[in-house]
């Protein structure tokens, strides 16, 4: 009920009415979630998404195709099960301590405004006991293009212990 209640030509029935009628869908929607955990895949039929290609920065060259992002737009049932996913595996990183303490994104209570308010008051802080503070500021905005798999998959195993399914 927390879902937007945006609908995508890719779903069969508008998400408003999904919403209207919860308390008869809720059983079926909850066995595809939680199949879908198990085999580790959506149903074929949840498998699409259409693809919009969007400007990264207004004012830039729109004839260069590396200016631009591709955003896609998925079925209601796709974005439940996304939703699962990423509160299973918040919530399994939260428990075992696995997350670092200044890690701000996907956190609640978490943002760029606690993180910046975090380097200010410790910058304060430096200056009342007449310390220096160097900031090093890099721009990370492409960091998930550059990530190699292979590594990450070896991270996520040997680090976090996510393995067999969650892992494919």
């Amino acid at each position: 009920m927390t879902s937007p209640v945006k609908s995508c030509s890719l779903d069969a029935v508008p998400t408003s009415l999904v919403r209207e009628y919860v308390d008869v869908l809720l059983p079926y929607l909850t066995s595809m979630v939680n199949a879908s955990l198990t085999q580790g895949r959506l149903p074929i039929s949840q498998r699409h998404a259409i693809v919009t290609p969007l400007l990264k920065k207004a004012g830039i060259d729109s004839a260069d195709m590396a200016n631009f992002r591709p955003v896609s737009n998925i079925s209601f049932v796709s974005k439940v099960v996304e939703r699962a996913v990423a509160n299973q595996l918040t919530e399994y990183l939260s428990a075992n301590n696995l997350l670092p303490c200044f890690l701000s994104v996907y956190r609640k209570k978490h943002s760029t405004e606690t993180a910046m308010l975090r380097v200010v008051s410790d910058t304060l802080m430096a200056a009342d006991e007449r310390q220096f503070t160097l900031l090093g500021i890099l721009d990370l905005s492409a960091a998930f293009d550059c990530v190699d798999h292979t590594i990450l998959m070896q991270r996520l195993r040997a680090g976090f212990g996510v393995t067999d399914v969650a892992l494919q």
